[in-house]
């Protein structure tokens, strides 16, 4: 598991236990939905609904006794020996007042209140006010228990009392009546409970999760950078700021990788002439060779070489001798092309690579550089110093196949520059015509061996 794993696991329980404690604490309380009725706990709650039920029934059995009283005076005027209402109810009633041990055991079908009708003092029949136990009167019981309320199974004589969440507790309740332990319309505690614990471990873990990626994400950033660096680019930096551990870890790593940047492009860097030096020349000539080879293309190699140099040294000091060097390879900076690369072989010696370049352009190229350095008298010191070059040819794959080479072959051209009597060109595999008998000069001579 990654480092973000591990500290998103972490981050989830510690988040997760607090409020898994809170959840239970809120469930403790007997937390319920609207419709039902607050409770502290799974027990007072039953009773709570039980004592509305019975309140209500008690309620209903005293409207029942008024009418039947009524109704009882109606009868004993007309000589009755007994009344119903409403008229035609028939079968089982609980009675109102009468234990229901005592009635038989058959199921109720209805509440009633029994009323004497007396004539003359003397008893001589019942009248009954009776409220049908039907869906109607069944759904106003459960609206006041905040539960569904239905009726108690009637075999045994209370058999009601061994029902779970019974609503009888003692004798006078006079209805077989059973309440469900959970109501339609509310969630008991265990409910919650899940709910909310389910709702917080899902939040947990997403804040765990955030929190792991930000306490991680510097360092992913310091390890993409050093991964970067390890394949070689150095131009990678960490971008993390801060004035914490990691901050101050990402800014002494984004300056270490800009330090070995320098020190590579100073690896390769003449440090006097700004130029590549040997080593990039190698590493440039091997690729350029295999992408002529790979794409079939020719590639020219301009060696070139400051003629009397020693005499400049001697004449004007060391330190003219460098400014003439750094002048020689701004000018050939200033007529190569963007894609051609300049070196400094070493001393007075100088290599120009000609990418996609022929025998032709190649030999265009030297010839540009000869008039650049040669047109123009090189100012130092107050004192203009007139300065030419010598340049070898070689073209791949023309004159060789490999880097090695195709640098030999420009030399060896550059040599019979110099033998020709210098401030020319030589293309390999050539020899100048020189005719000094027609007094023509250097560069003469090289433009008629190029013919």
């Amino acid at each position: 598991m990654t480092l973000r794993g591990r500290l998103a696991v972490a981050f989830t329980l510690i988040l997760l236990a607090p409020t898994l404690v809170g959840a239970a604490a809120l469930a403790g309380l007997g937390v319920m939905t609207p419709g039902s009725a607050t409770a502290t706990g799974a027990g007072q709650g039953d009773a709570i609904a039980g004592t509305a039920v019975r309140s209500l029934v008690a309620a209903r059995c005293r409207d029942l006794s008024a009418t039947a009283t009524s109704l009882a005076a109606t009868a004993s005027a007309a000589g009755q020996s007994f009344a119903v209402v409403p008229a035609g109810s028939s079968g089982a009633w609980a009675i109102c007042g009468v234990d229901p041990a005592e009635l038989p055991a058959a199921a109720q079908t209805g509440l009633a209140a029994r009323v004497e009708i007396r004539h003359d003092g003397v008893a001589t029949g019942e009248a009954y006010a009776v409220q049908p136990l039907d869906d109607a009167f069944l759904a106003e019981l459960s609206a006041a228990a905040g539960r569904r309320v239905s009726l108690a199974d009637a075999s045994g004589s209370r058999a009601y009392g061994q029902i779970s969440n019974p609503i009888a507790s003692d004798a006078t309740m006079p209805l077989r009546l059973r309440m469900d332990a959970a109501s339609p319309a509310g969630r008991g505690p265990l409910t919650v409970l899940l709910v909310v614990a389910g709702a917080a471990v899902v939040a947990s873990a997403l804040l765990g999760w955030w929190l792991a990626s930000l306490a991680t994400r510097p360092l992913r950033r310091l390890l993409a950078a050093v991964d970067r660096a390890s394949t070689g680019d150095l131009t990678a930096r960490t971008a993390v700021r801060g004035r914490d551990e990691t901050g101050r870890l990402g800014l002494r790593l984004d300056g270490l990788l800009a330090g070995l940047q320098e020190t590579q492009r100073l690896s390769v860097t003449d440090a006097l002439t700004g130029l590549g030096n040997r080593r990039a020349l190698a590493e440039h000539l091997h690729r350029e060779i295999e992408r002529a080879g790979r794409f079939g293309r020719t590639f020219g190699v301009l060696a070139l070489d400051l003629d009397h140099f020693k005499e400049i040294n001697d004449s004007h000091g060391h330190r003219v001798g460098d400014g003439v060097l750094v002048e020689l390879a701004a000018r050939i900076r200033g007529v190569i092309r963007e894609v051609d690369l300049a070196f400094r072989q070493g001393g007075e010696e100088f290599v120009v690579l000609l990418p996609e370049t022929d025998i032709a352009g190649s030999l265009t190229a030297a010839r540009r550089i000869g008039d650049a350095v040669r047109d123009t008298p090189f100012a130092r010191d107050d004192e203009a110093i007139a300065v030419t070059v010598s340049a070898g040819v070689a073209v791949f794959p023309r004159h060789a196949r490999t880097g090695e080479d195709l640098l030999e072959a420009a030399d060896q051209a550059l040599y019979a520059a110099k033998a020709a009597g210098r401030d020319t060109f030589v293309l390999a595999g050539t020899q100048p015509q020189e005719d000094r008998g027609t007094g023509s000069s250097h560069r003469d001579v090289a433009l008629g061996a190029l013919r």
